[in-house]
């Protein structure tokens, strides 16, 4: 049987490579064996059956840097200004890839691991550490600006993954330097359109942290990387996405070709250049020298539908979308089109209209801002009450956009006309209609902002369609034979775990990957840096001048503060009225605490998924018991929408009475 070694490493390859020979030692014994051989200088005694081929080449090119593996040099990253030089340097890469590594280590977070990426000279640009990870992350230098060139820091991952410029896997001893020996590392290089290194992305571990599915989630971000590279490339150029699957056509496997107005080819993915390798699909050939049909004809279908289907000259047939569809023309009769793009990049920077003085804040703000620049789909995850719609405002303020802003809740429309309401519908199309048909809530936010806010909570039947939006932004109202198409920014948010969602079976996988283009998530109240600025700028929202003290803020601030904004907001209109002179004290705090009941306490140690879960729908329960059985009012303390108290109480087997007076409905337990 294969070794978890074994197994991470082939998991890299084609063909898994196993360690035959006449030995019996075990794959760890047969490392240790290896590394004894190399220590004492013989590494050129070291039998193919002990170690990878890979990291005993690897081995070999640092004995040639003349490294010497019983005295490891001393390193130290380099300054900040030139960090800050490099990143300025690589910025477009730089703000791609800060988005990958956020959004890989928001699936693996408190797994132990760092996640880093690096420049093509193998310097760490940007890392996202766990807590746990931290110490041993800085005791082997794995920290912003440290340079892992395979000459100078000996066999790593990173280091190798530069070299061979393929993804690679070291593990412990098979590091060159022992001071490396309590790691293990997966990278994988990332390459542009030419096939050149641009840079490197890696997981690190301590050895007992490590696990499978981590080489291809390595693997598919670097690809990711690649693909959104392309087309920030290629943005002014019309893109063709295409695959021999349909259901592959929006996946990471699908061909990329990006061509002139006139239908030249300026460039192409090496997923292209595979599935069409017997075609000239190099720079500077035509359109129809690769596919079965002119140019204009392919651009006249994709502007009617945006996506398709399209045979090549061997006669195999592809599925494909179409993006950056170029106008016939921005001058006809004298009229120039205003492109509704040219303003966008110049208004990020706007003054958002809330408090952000807290790192984190300023850090998803600018994230935020760079992605709808992009057109990549936002979302924003955090607890209930954390300015989740603030922020989706501030992205729509600052994209530019000449359209609405339209929020939706996923969870308050009703189930049975949820799909009329998103995508519209046409006169008569179902009893009951508006005459003349409406024009639904995605038509609404066309050349605007379309804010998703309760994604988790949006009815399964739905996900398909809305998925199907986002892969070819048409929309085809109820009713309706004739397809329109959209242009709109789609931010979602959710204050639940759509992970467990979809293991759940209630969220479709491909639906989350395709939302979470950019995904940010919003520290609690409790967490923030800015909590003093935040209680004056919503003392100043009320319109007060009463001066508050820095022990009164104090004295909140030991607060958990579970309802977030929306409960210090109503925790200052209490604290303004019970005061009994102009200086809000202290003393104050504590009335407004005893007064409702709530008592100011430290935070509590950090739940787990499941235990927030439990503790949410706990609550929901105990509240729906002390209104009564009464949906509304309970809705209405917790600030949720009825659909969620439903749907916890069927959950727990509570059924309500069918009764037409609110206040007398009681559960049935």
């Amino acid at each position: 049987m294969l070794s978890t070694v074994q197994l991470l490493r082939s998991g890299m390859r084609t063909v898994p490579q196993r360690r035959e020979g006449p030995s019996l030692l075990s794959d760890e014994e047969g490392i240790l064996h290896a590394r004894e051989h190399l220590m004492a200088g013989h590494l050129s005694e070291v039998q193919p059956h002990w170690i990878a081929p890979d990291v005993r080449d690897s081995w070999q090119r640092c004995l040639n840097a003349k490294l010497d593996p019983h005295s490891p040099p001393n390193f130290e990253p380099i300054r900040t200004a030139q960090l800050r030089e490099l990143r300025a340097a690589s910025a477009r890469i730089y703000e791609i890839a800060r988005m990958e590594v956020r959004n890989l280590y928001s699936q693996i977070a408190g797994s132990n691991f760092a996640i880093v990426f690096a420049t093509k000279d193998a310097t760490i640009l940007e890392i996202m550490a766990d807590s746990s990870f931290t110490q041993l992350a800085q005791q082997t230098g794995i920290v912003p600006g440290s340079q892992w060139q395979e000459n100078i820091r000996g066999t790593n991952a990173l280091g190798c993954a530069r070299e061979t410029l393929m993804p690679t896997v070291i593990h412990g001893p098979e590091h060159f330097f022992a001071g490396n020996s309590d790691l293990t590392c997966v990278a994988s290089p990332v390459l542009d359109h030419e096939d050149r290194l641009v840079g490197v992305i890696d997981a690190s571990s301590d050895c007992h942290s490590r696990q499978m599915h981590t080489v291809a989630l390595i693997r598919m971000s670097a690809l990711h990387i690649e693909a959104e590279l392309f087309r920030d490339t290629f943005r002014g150029n019309t893109i063709l996405q295409f695959h021999n699957r349909q259901e592959f056509v929006h996946t990471l496997d699908a061909g990329l070709i990006a061509f002139s107005p006139e239908g030249i080819i300026i460039a192409s993915n090496r997923q292209a250049r595979f599935a069409l390798q017997d075609l000239p699909v190099t720079p500077g050939q035509s359109f129809d020298t690769v596919f079965h049909t002119s140019y204009q004809r392919f651009l006249a279908q994709a502007r009617i539908h945006d996506a398709g289907q399209i045979t090549d000259r061997r006669g195999s047939t592809y599925y494909f979308l179409t993006s950056n569809l170029a106008r016939p023309t921005k001058v006809l009769a004298g009229i120039e089109f205003a492109d509704k793009n040219s303003n966008r990049s110049q208004r990020i920077g706007i003054q958002p209209s809330f408090v952000c003085d807290d790192p984190e804040i300023r850090q998803a703000l600018q994230l935020a801002e760079h992605a709808t620049q992009r057109h990549i789909p936002i979302l924003i995850r955090g607890e209930t009450g954390t300015g989740k719609e603030l922020l989706a405002r501030h992205v729509h303020s600052v994209s530019g956009r000449t359209g609405k802003f339209v929020p939706v809740n996923c969870s308050a429309l009703p189930e049975a006309l949820i799909e009329a309401e998103f995508f519209g519908y046409r006169d008569g199309a179902f009893t009951g209609s508006r005459r003349g048909g409406a024009r639904g809530l995605i038509l609404e936010a066309d050349q605007g902002t379309l804010f998703l806010d309760e994604i988790g909570d949006m009815p399964f039947a739905l996900q398909a369609k809305l998925l199907r939006f986002l892969d070819q932004w048409t929309v085809r109202a109820v009713g309706s034979a004739s397809e329109e198409t959209v242009d709109v920014q789609v931010v979602s948010a959710t204050n639940s775990r759509l992970e467990q969602a979809v293991e759940d079976r209630r969220f479709r996988p491909d639906l989350l990957y395709r939302l979470r283009g950019v995904e940010i998530t919003l520290p609690p109240l409790r967490q923030r840096s800015d909590f003093p600025l935040v209680v004056h700028s919503l003392l100043a929202l009320h319109g007060t001048d009463c001066p508050i003290s820095d022990e009164t803020i104090h004295a909140m601030r030991q607060h958990n503060w579970p309802g977030n904004f929306r409960e210090l907001k109503n925790f200052i209109l209490r604290l303004i009225l019970v005061a009994n002179s102009s200086v809000l004290l202290p003393s104050d705090v504590a009335r407004v605490f005893d007064l409702t009941n709530v008592p100011a306490k430290p935070e509590p140690a950090p739940l787990s998924q499941r235990d927030l879960r439990k503790s949410r729908r706990d609550t929901i329960i105990t509240t729906y018991h002390s209104c009564n059985g009464n949906v509304v009012r309970t809705a209405r303390e917790l600030g949720v929408s009825r659909h969620t108290i439903y749907r916890e109480l069927r959950r727990v087997g509570i059924e309500r009475r069918n009764s037409r007076k609110p206040c007398s409905d009681t559960p049935k337990t």
